[in-house]
């Protein structure tokens, strides 16, 4: 009888073995490496694209201040042509799009607009003779 149960304990059991897989930490190191370097690319694409959309911005916000400045200039006659035309021709300069444009002799006021993505960022700009 002995020998029987010698014989059935030298083999393992379904239940040990998987008792024993689960203690076993090899390979554990790799796989929290690629955790961490799964989670850094994820937060570095997303910084970079928030970065980008901050860019644009910005450029789209000294874009609507100088077709409201050329604007202006234009309205109140300083430079010869049309306002409006020389708001359109400054947003161009930038890159961007001039959506909107109202001017009178006192003030001037514009909306541009570009894409980033998915996304239409958008500014407006006043300018005119001081108050």
């Amino acid at each position: 009888m002995s020998g029987a149960r010698a014989s059935r304990n030298s083999v393992p059991r379904p239940a040990a073995r998987c008792r024993r897989a689960l203690r076993d930490d090899r390979g554990s190191g790799s796989v929290l490496a690629i955790g961490i370097l799964t989670a850094t690319i994820a937060l570095s694409i997303a910084l970079i694209a928030a970065l980008g959309a901050f860019a644009l911005h910005t450029r789209v916000s000294v874009a609507a201040d100088a077709a409201a400045l050329a604007a202006a200039d234009t309205a109140s006659h300083r430079v010869p042509g049309e306002p409006c035309a020389r708001a359109h021709a400054a947003a161009a300069l930038h890159g961007v799009e001039l959506v909107a444009c109202e001017s009178g002799y006192r003030e001037s006021v514009v909306t541009v607009s570009a894409g980033f993505g998915p996304l239409e960022l958008s500014s407006s700009a006043r300018a005119g003779l001081p108050r």
